[in-house]
């Protein structure tokens, strides 16, 4: 009986969230098209990522705490904005030396806090989890941006948005793949130590959603070869669940089941935002490539 009303609750809010997710895009992607000039089309769309990177922020910082290490999220919310915005605010052709930059100032406002509020105590640890901070949200979302701006320019929303939910619809639906596939087929174990839950049944189920996904959208989009699509479908697959296996090493390390209760049966903004995370960085190549 629990086991159904888990899965009931996963469709429910599992839709839910494709319904609102979807709209969004949309919605974003004619505001862009009809309203921006081309410089900052895509900026709505990175508005919201960086609104859930800060609620994947404070999320682990709680987790961190648990083992000890503090952030200041009076630090890492301006550094996320400043990695995950710097398209919108720098002059083409210096956007790498002042990524760079960004993240160097706030790795030194961390340091000062640091100093100020703890002296000496914790320094490798605190500094370290402001820079996997920058790293593992700041420069994830920053990709997943660029995915979406690799429609800036476009005429139409298909045009706008077509890359971005190409990339999302894999990364998901890898996701939603694996926890069905793994529910009812699963039998030999991927990686217990880490997450008991997860098998190689449940890998495979992930990556073929994941490439009919692909082709799916490469088709309606017109972005790319049905053979591209096919290899898309199977790096972003993989890709998406290790995302999800390192978020997972993290909560085991914290004793922790679920980053948060932001959505019932799926946890917190972590939870929600794993798996494109790490898949982003390679997709964005496998865009552009």
């Amino acid at each position: 009986m629990a086991l159904k009303s888990t899965i009931a609750k996963r469709v429910v809010f599992g839709l839910g969230m494709i319904f609102v997710l979807a709209w969004l895009l949309v919605g974003e992607g004619w505001v862009s098209w009809r309203f921006f000039a081309e410089r900052y089309e895509g900026l709505l769309f990175a508005v919201m990522v960086t609104v859930a990177s800060f609620g994947g922020a404070a999320e682990l910082a709680r987790l961190v705490r648990n083992r000890g290490v503090h952030l200041s999220l009076w630090v890492i919310f301006p550094g996320l904005a400043l990695v995950i915005l710097h398209r919108f605010w720098v002059p083409e052709g210096v956007q790498g030396p002042c990524l760079a930059g960004a993240i160097m100032c706030v790795l030194l406002a961390g340091g000062v806090q640091q100093a100020i509020k703890n002296g000496v105590k914790d320094t490798i640890l605190n500094l370290g989890g402001i820079c996997f901070s920058l790293i593992y949200l700041g420069l994830g979302c920053f990709f997943i941006v660029e995915i979406r701006l690799l429609g800036r320019g476009s005429v139409g929303i298909a045009g706008q948005i077509g890359a971005v939910v190409m990339f999302l619809a894999c990364v998901k639906s890898a996701d939603i793949g694996a926890y069905f596939t793994g529910r009812f087929l699963g039998r030999h174990k991927w990686v217990p130590s880490i997450s008991p839950a997860k098998t190689w049944e449940g890998l495979f189920g992930g990556v073929v959603l994941a490439v009919i996904m692909a082709s799916i959208f490469a088709d309606i989009f017109a972005i790319m070869t049905c053979s591209r699509a096919i290899l898309f479908g199977v790096v972003i697959g993989v890709a998406g669940q290790l995302g999800d296996l390192l978020e997972s090493m993290l909560k085991r390390d914290a004793a922790v089941k679920d980053s948060a209760k932001l959505v019932p049966a799926f946890g917190g903004f972590l939870d929600l935002i794993d798996s494109p995370l790490m898949a982003a960085p390679i997709g964005y190549l496998l865009f552009v490539i």
